[in-house]
């Protein structure tokens, strides 16, 4: 009789193996990178890992990110967030005022219009502008080759309904929301962005789990304010909203967040 032809050994499917340790920041500051664009614009890209045990970290920072009502209680740069529309499971319009200090004495304040959607499975390809891809690369993950992202940053214009790419693994599974200005209201000529989350496999301790929050964004003052005069300090502002994000999960009772 013929012997028989011993199993192949499974592996696990290639959003479950392991990452490797380059690619896991350390818990802690969020990175933060601005990027010159065309006019009077700046793209933004920011990130933190959350690691927790004791809960679905992904799950928590999913409910905070689409509890509108309550989003000015997490977000600390927020002044005013009212709720215009809301539809559940898929997004909601909504008024915020948001505020950032330039100077001893000198706050900028903006008034913007968003309309905000969700999409449990990320978003489409053909909504995902890779403002991160190196030029020579292949484009399958983030450059680390700041200059030439900036060179080939700085010549794409901002399109509507094109949004800049997180900081993110493009083999893992993630959720976005999308955040966009309504055109013709507010003081930004231009506002977009996305958050996305996705799990880190293998970058948390045994008993832990570690999750990848990012948030990208293109924005552009109406023409009288300068992006330069603001482009810092609304950076530091989006990193301060992460950690912000990631201190309000690591104070419900049933997680516990490794800082």
């Amino acid at each position: 009789a013929r012997a028989a032809t011993p199993a192949a050994p499974a592996h696990p499917p290639p959003h479950r193996r392991p990452l490797p340790p380059q690619v896991c920041l350390v818990p802690g500051r969020p990175v933060v990178r601005v990027e010159p664009a065309p006019g009077n614009a700046r793209r933004i890209f920011t990130g933190i890992d959350i690691v927790a045990s004791g809960c679905d970290v992904e799950e928590k920072v999913w409910a905070t990110l689409t509890d509108y009502e309550g989003l000015a209680s997490v977000v600390p740069n927020l002044v005013k967030n009212e709720v215009l529309d809301f539809v559940p499971q898929q997004g909601a319009r909504l008024r915020q005022v948001g505020a950032a200090k330039l100077a001893p004495g000198i706050t900028f304040t903006a008034t913007t219009t968003l309309d905000v959607r969700e999409y449990r499975n990320g978003i489409p390809d053909e909504m995902e502008a890779d403002h991160l891809r190196d030029p020579e690369g292949d484009g399958s993950e983030p450059s680390t080759d700041s200059e030439a992202i900036r060179a080939s940053a700085a010549k794409q214009s901002l399109q509507w309904d094109v949004f800049p790419r997180p900081y993110c693994i493009s083999s893992l599974p993630h959720r976005d929301i999308t955040m966009q200005g309504v055109r013709g209201t507010g003081d930004f000529r231009f506002y977009q962005g996305v958050w996305r989350m996705q799990p880190l496999p293998g970058c948390a301790p045994p008993g832990f789990s570690a999750m990848r929050l990012t948030y990208s964004v293109e924005l552009s003052p109406r023409a009288w304010v300068p992006v330069a005069l603001l482009e810092g300090r609304i950076a530091s502002a989006l990193g301060e909203n992460l950690e912000a994000i990631r201190n309000y999960v690591k104070s419900e009772d049933t997680c516990s967040v490794v800082d």
